[in-house]
């Protein structure tokens, strides 16, 4: 297999994976809190929604801003698909651009075009290291937290590999920081903690200190807000010793639960890092232990784990959604390709099997992209046809069939419970007067 041959698999690879999240998006579809806020259009302003987010809820002033400007557009057709699409460019474009500077603060000499193709590699490895995708990056009530905080940190992130910065790049940065600061509540206080770190080392002093600003600033007001007040008092507050056994079982479940379907296919196709490590021109790997540097990885994952499982446990005094975990998964992502990447590095010689992964990994994601096109294409008509059938039905109590499987999709499913929640904005969603439920 010649180097071109090698080239092309890998860009086949990258393509595979964005085909599979363009293929997702259009069957996306609105679920639970979605609805709440589609049937609170009806009767109430933008401001009036933002204030009562902020004031009778949670702080989270950044997305909340986000979330109740982008939802006004819901009745545009294809309004999810174009929104994940747009959300997952803006993804890709901060990695592009982060990547670049990394290159040439590294002075690792590779051509720029790789840009282009890693970024869609490495998007794939923070899908799967994402515990819980179809929360955090396809449902938009809760995209607009925690993915789009991912994006503002990649895009902020690459202030620190660039030496002469632009205003525009300043601009980014500063909104960046100021989004996730008041967004993502255990991501702001990690950066905040490695931002720290940074200024002891004396490294980047400057940003590093605007940084902290921007991030506490602005997570200060969504955690002094009245919104978040309320909300912490009708969460329960657990002992210290239940505070440790819960943190303790989060990252447990969190690390080891699903791994076969987050670290094993991350793993693999992050295989492209460790081939891209063998052609730098720079020796950047000098310095690199392969089993220390494992062990230290395997200390960090578990460490920021425990710390983001600390955090919202501490908050919510229950175990956090699987959407709260998105700023471990970020930073798994990137310790795992640095891994890898330095790995390629540090093993000059030529490993042959090293390439055959690529092949596989290209079949899988044939198979992969296949099976979930039908298991998405169900699940979307299934739940466009629950939608006509209330609709247009004039009876008190609407008995509808259970939905199918939706994959990486958040599920839309309501209860046979008329009162419950979920039903209850999928009828303010829709407007109706009757009550649905799903047949037992």
């Amino acid at each position: 297999m010649n180097k071109i041959n090698t080239k092309h698999i890998i860009f086949l690879q990258a393509i595979l994976f964005m085909i599979f999240l363009v293929m997702t998006s259009y069957f996306n579809r609105f679920a639970v809190d979605d609805y709440h806020f589609i049937g609170e259009l009806r009767d109430s302003s933008f401001s009036e929604m933002y204030k009562q987010l902020y004031f009778q809820w949670h702080g989270r002033w950044t997305s909340n801003f986000l979330l109740v400007y982008l939802i006004r557009f819901y009745q545009m057709p294809f309004f999810l698909m174009l929104y994940n699409l747009f959300s997952f460019g803006l993804l890709y474009i901060g990695i592009v651009r982060l990547m670049n500077s990394v290159n040439n603060f590294y002075l690792l000499g590779q051509d720029k075009k790789n840009g282009y193709i890693y970024a869609g590699i490495f998007v794939s490895v923070l899908f799967f290291c994402t515990v819980f995708p179809g929360e955090t990056w396809f449902w938009y009530t809760s995209s607009v937290v925690y993915f789009w905080s991912i994006i503002a940190l990649f895009f902020g992130m690459r202030s620190f590999f660039t030496s002469s910065k632009k205003i525009t790049d300043l601009i980014i940065f500063g909104l960046s920081a100021i989004y996730i600061g008041g967004a993502n509540d255990p991501l702001a206080l990690l950066i905040i903690i490695v931002l720290v770190w940074q200024l002891i080392k004396k490294k980047h002093i400057g940003l590093s200190i605007a940084s902290v600003i921007l991030v506490g600033g602005s997570f200060l007001i969504n955690y002094l807000s009245p919104g978040t007040a309320y909300r912490n008092e009708i969460t329960p507050n657990l002992s210290l010793t239940n505070l440790v056994l819960y943190t303790g079982y989060g990252t447990i479940k969190y690390l080891l639960f699903s791994i076969h379907k987050t670290c094993f296919p991350a793993l693999l196709l992050s295989i492209p890092f460790y081939i891209l490590g063998k052609n730098i021109t720079n020796n950047i790997s000098r310095n690199f232990r392969p089993v220390k540097e494992l062990i230290v990885g395997i200390l960090l994952i578990f460490m920021v784990t425990v710390f983001n499982q600390f955090v919202v446990i501490y908050a919510l005094g229950s175990l956090p959604p699987g959407r709260s975990g998105i700023a471990s998964s970020v930073f798994i992502s990137i310790i795992v390709v640095r891994y890898v990447f330095l790995l390629g590095s540090y093993h000059q010689n030529h490993y042959a099997k090293v390439k055959h992964l690529l092949i596989f990994n290209v079949v899988a994601l044939i198979v992969f992209n296949g099976y979930f096109f039908n298991v998405h294409r169900k699940y979307a008509h299934a739940n466009d046809q629950r939608i006509d059938e209330i609709c247009n039905s004039e009876d008190h109590l609407i008995i509808v069939e259970p939905l199918p499987c939706s994959g990486y999709l958040y599920n839309a499913e309501i209860t046979s419970d008329a009162d419950n929640y979920k039903n209850q904005h999928l009828k303010n969603g829709l407007g109706i007067k009757g009550n649905a439920i799903i047949k037992d």
